[in-house]
Order: C-alpha cells, then sequence, then structure tokens
C-alpha cells in the first residue's frame, strides 16, 4: 500500500513538473487523459528490449485485444516492423506509412531518453482516414507547383542583362551594339541575325533593359521547344475547354501575359507556317483571339525576334512567310560569329576566366602564350559559348601552376578546317592530311616532346609513334 502511496506521489510531481508554470485545473487533467485514451492517435511504449509496456485502448480495439492485452508483445507479433530496434540504437526518430487491416497510417517512433540513454520508444499512430491526409499531401503538392509555377513565371519575365555585360571591341560588333542602342528606344520591331552561340539572347535582354518597357514583363518563347499541336496554345492562349486536357480556367498566351513589355521569339524560323500567318496578324492589329474563344483581345507588347539561319533562304523555300519577315525586319541587326572578330577573344578570355574560376572556386589567373595563340587560329563554330566551354575545361584540366597550357585544351581546338578540292577529293587523303597536320601542329606546340605531343592530341605514346611512321615524320625529336 505504501508502494502504491509512493508511486501516485511520484505520478502527480511528475505531472507538475511536466506543467510548471500551469495549473493543474480539472481541464489539465482532462487533456492528460485524452491524450492516454485519444480516438485520433494511438500511443504505445516500448522497452529497450523491443516490448510493449503500455497501449492505449482505442489501439487495443484496433488490434483485437482485450485491456492490458499487448504487454509484452514485440510489435512483429503484430504488424511487420524493422524501425524500432533502429530507434532504440540510434535515438533518432523515424516517422513512416504503414498499412494493417487494410488502413494505411501515420507513424512516428519518438525515443525516449533519460540521462541521454535511450530508455524505450513512444509510438504514435495517427488514426485519421488516410484519404484525408492524402488529400492534404495533394493540397501541398499542388502549392508547391504554383509556388514553383509563380518563380518560374518571376524569372521568365523578367531580363537579366544589359548592355554593360555586353561584350566586345570588333568593328562589326560595335556597329550591332550601337544599333541596337539606338533600336532600344524606339517601339521598332528587331530581327536579330547570327550564329548560335553569337550572344542574341544577350542583345535581347539588354534591349528590353534599356528601353522604356523596362518595367514590364520580358517573356521569352524558345520557339523550337514548342510542340507542333501545342504552338497556337502557348503563344495564344485558350479559353476554358478549348481541347481536351485544357485547363478549367483557361490560360493565358505569350502575348496576353507580356503586356506592356517584350515578346522575345527565339529562333522564331522554326514556327509552323500556320502560327506564322497568326503571328502576322497579331503584329498588324495588335490584338489576339485565343484558341476556342469567339473575342479578340488588345495587347501592347514590342517584338524581338532571333534567328541562326537566313530567314531569306527559307522564304525561298517557302519554309517562312516573306510577309511576316518584312513585318519583323524594321531593324534587322546582325551578330558577327568570333571567326570574324578575333581581336574580341582576349576580352572574352579575361571575363569568363574570372566568371568561371569565382564558379569553380579555382585560381587559374592567365593563359600562356602558346595557348591563346592556338585559340585565335580556332574557327570557333559554336562561337562564344563554345569558347565558355573551351575555357572551363582547361581550368579543369590544369594540374599546376596558375595559367592554361597548350596541353591543357581540349583535343578538338588542334583541328583545323580542311575543304575539299577537285584535284583531293578523296576523304581518305583530307582525313590523313589533317591527321598529318595535327601530329605537326603538337610536335611544334611541345617542341618535339612525344609525352606531351600524344597527351595534347590525347593518343596514347605508341599510338603517337605509329602515327609519325606512317606519315613519315622526322622521329628525331625529343622523347
Amino acid at each position: 500500500m505504501e508502494l502504491l502511496d509512493a508511486m501516485k506521489q511520484q505520478l502527480v510531481n511528475v505531472v507538475l513538473e511536466s506543467i510548471d508554470g500551469y495549473e493543474l485545473t480539472p481541464l489539465v487533467l482532462d487533456m492528460i487523459k485524452f491524450l492516454l485514451k485519444s480516438v485520433y492517435e494511438g500511443l504505445v511504449l516500448f522497452d529497450n528490449e523491443r516490448k510493449i509496456q503500455f497501449m492505449d485502448k482505442c489501439s487495443e480495439k484496433v488490434f483485437g485485444l482485450e485491456p492490458g492485452g499487448a504487454r509484452n508483445l514485440e510489435i512483429k507479433d503484430l504488424i511487420p516492423d524493422h524501425e524500432i530496434e533502429t530507434v532504440l540504437r540510434t535515438g533518432v526518430p523515424k516517422i513512416s506509412i504503414q498499412e494493417f487491416k487494410g488502413q494505411k497510417r501515420i507513424i512516428l517512433k519518438l525515443p525516449l531518453k533519460k540521462n541521454g540513454k535511450v530508455i524505450g520508444v513512444v509510438g504514435r499512430g495517427v488514426l485519421h482516414n488516410f484519404e484525408e491526409i492524402e488529400n492534404l499531401i495533394r493540397e501541398i503538392e499542388d502549392l508547391k507547383a504554383k509556388i514553383a509555377y509563380y518563380k518560374r513565371k518571376d524569372k521568365q519575365a523578367n531580363a537579366h542583362y544589359t548592355f554593360d555585360e555586353v561584350l566586345g571591341i570588333s568593328k562589326g560588333f560595335r556597329e550591332a551594339k550601337e544599333l541596337a542602342i539606338k533600336a532600344a528606344g524606339t517601339e521598332a520591331n528587331i530581327l536579330l541575325e547570327g550564329e548560335s552561340g553569337t550572344g542574341k539572347e544577350l542583345f535581347a535582354h539588354s534591349i528590353h533593359n534599356a528601353s522604356r518597357r523596362r518595367s514590364k514583363p520580358f517573356i521569352r518563347v524558345n520557339c523550337p521547344s514548342i510542340p507542333f499541336e501545342l504552338a497556337e496554345s502557348e503563344l495564344f492562349g485558350y479559353e476554358r475547354g478549348a481541347f481536351s486536357g485544357a485547363k478549367n480556367e483557361g490560360k493565358p498566351g505569350k502575348f496576353e501575359l507580356a503586356e506592356g513589355g517584350t515578346v522575345f521569339l527565339d529562333e522564331i524560323g522554326s514556327l509552323p507556317l500556320g502560327i506564322q500567318a497568326k503571328l502576322l496578324r497579331v503584329l498588324q492589329e495588335r490584338e489576339i483571339e485565343k484558341l476556342g474563344g469567339g473575342n479578340t483581345i488588345k495587347v501592347n507588347f514590342r517584338l524581338i525576334a532571333a534567328t541562326n539561319v537566313r530567314l531569306s533562304e527559307l522564304i525561298t523555300t517557302e519554309r517562312f512567310r516573306a510577309d511576316l519577315f518584312y513585318r519583323l525586319d524594321q531593324v534587322p541587326i546582325k551578330i558577327p560569329p568570333l571567326r570574324e572578330r578575333s581581336e574580341d577573344i582576349a576580352l572574352f578570355i579575361r571575363y569568363f576566366l574570372e566568371k568561371i574560376n569565382r564558379r569553380l572556386n579555382t585560381n587559374i589567373s592567365r593563359i600562356s602564350d602558346e595557348a591563346f595563340n592556338i585559340m585565335t587560329n580556332y574557327k570557333w563554330p559554336g562561337n562564344v559559348r563554345e569558347l565558355a566551354n573551351v575555357l572551363e575545361q582547361s581550368i579543369l584540366n590544369v594540374r599546376q601552376g596558375d595559367a592554361i597550357q597548350p596541353e591543357n585544351l581540349p583535343s578538338f581546338i588542334f583541328e583545323k578546317s580542311y575543304s575539299v578540292n577537285e584535284n583531293d577529293s578523296s576523304l581518305k587523303n583530307v582525313l590523313l592530311d589533317a591527321e598529318r597536320q595535327a601530329v605537326e601542329r603538337a610536335l611544334a606546340i611541345t617542341s618535339g616532346n612525344k609525352r606531351r605531343a600524344a597527351k595534347l592530341l590525347g593518343i596514347q605514346r605508341c599510338v603517337l609513334y605509329q602515327k609519325l611512321k606512317k606519315h613519315r615524320l622526322c622521329e628525331s625529336t625529343a622523347s
């Protein structure tokens, strides 16, 4: 009797300690009773031998047990569970979804600690209908998707570059930049022409940011990425129920989203002819008609288009509308390729070295004269974008020192452009000549050092010896 009284007093002390700062009122006692007998959450206590020492009445009913019938049972006697042991061993809480008697439950396994040691595990199970939980999860996922969409939309609806970041000192490039700056102050449509990697998108962003529309949206459309069957709905939007799978609320198109701002149509030459006809009408009338809609909507935007192919050639082959071309071509700006502006290469190398070093946390501050000469003589079919990639590869290839050396450059940088003439039209002869010149160039760069030359070419030294023999090149160079 005395032991029971002592335990009761201990229980009272534990409760009073747990609610320190609050009174032990009847309502607080009802809360404690509610937590132990809740119909919303199950409660199970395991000792450090994984045996059950307490189970609430609701959980006993779920498992079909008599009052006290769970005592000294292990969880595996009721349902498969492999995490109680893990929580006992690590002291780290676990959460999982488990199914028993055809119903899913969310189960929390919480370590019970005393003096820093795990002395048991408290299992709490949410006994709500799992469909409610799944609905909540879906709502959370929908909310996440909406947040991601608006973040993406916000990013897409802003121009990120200015003319300060449009680099170049060559005559042709300076003329293109000056024309773009002048055109930015007008409302004319602009057509940017240039090979891939020349910086057309950089120009488009900069033109928008230098225009009176800078505070309004900048909507970029990558025309080749739009599926053919969705092109009209993406550009011009659609009304509710316009087609199977359409959103109930409909969807605004790119021109509607760009209200007051700029629409940038990148690689416009890939648009289907049917869409080109509708685009022409939008440019003429400054109004759109949504897919599935009967009314027109006035739109206010400025158009910048870009192409890496000659639209005049597409017109000849009837893949682009001539009347649309003349609408777009109010201010044509031709951006020269890098091979025509070799004096800009040093400028780009300095710019990208700093940028790449900062991103990769490296410290390559310069490029050797030999490596620079090789890069200057390269034709750069991928233009500025390719130059940036080459520098990044080269920086990662540097093993010692703070300078990029010829052997750090990618092997393809040593290749030349070879033309086939009528006196030497054999593909085999062209390839042999290319191989011979590549070997000769590698040996010249490395002062005849065959080990370094092989590394430069990306081949083994024994393969280099075979090529020297095949092309009857001088073998008196240093090894």
